[in-house]
């Protein structure tokens, strides 16, 4: 069993590989943004992805710090790509539309309010008393992801769709094996 940085760097790999096929050029930027890497695609289009690799577990989720927080579940942009390994299998998502699925969120949106809120009191009492508080939002799935990716490949699509734009597929060169209709690119 790998340790999971080197797991994750395998994951990450993966991405950049399967982004520079598609055209586009990748660029890691620091932890503190808050996702992994920008991938910018020819036509301007610029996706803000932050990679999650599984290994063993898929099960669940750690979204860790403010930044990543926020850019979550505020900006339309955000991308999660699941990287499942050692299938070589990438799960290409829109972040907050997976996270809203896999949770269940109904379409009552008062729970980002309150986020929002927990955010801004928590930066302030770390400002205020000099204390690291460190947020965590761990997202359980409803459907794990090879299960997801099971029914997915047998057509069993059912309300993924606006959430899961594409999966690829590595066996010894990138090959497509879905991609959302719903899903228009800029």
């Amino acid at each position: 069993m790998e340790h999971s940085n080197t797991v994750e760097k395998i994951g990450t790999g993966l991405v950049c590989s399967l982004e520079t096929f598609k055209g586009a050029k990748i660029e890691l930027v620091k932890r503190l943004s808050g996702f992994n890497g920008l991938s910018v695609y020819k036509y301007g289009q610029v996706r803000k992805i932050e990679v999650k690799t599984f290994q063993r577990s898929d099960k669940w989720i750690a979204i860790n710090g403010i930044r990543a927080i926020d850019k979550l579940f505020f900006e339309q942009d955000y991308w999660i790509y699941f990287v499942l390994i050692p299938e070589n299998i990438i799960v290409c998502t829109k972040g907050l539309q997976f996270i809203q699925a896999q949770m269940k969120l109904n379409n009552n949106l008062e729970y980002l309010n309150k986020m929002k809120e927990w955010m801004l009191y928590t930066k302030n009492l770390s400002k205020e008393t000099k204390l690291q508080l460190t947020l965590k939002i761990n997202v359980p799935f409803s459907v794990h992801m090879r299960k997801l990716v099971e029914n997915i490949i047998n057509g069993n699509i059912g309300s993924w769709e606006n959430s899961i734009i594409e999966i690829w597929e590595n066996k010894s060169n990138w090959q497509e094996i879905y991609k959302s209709e719903k899903y228009v690119e800029i």
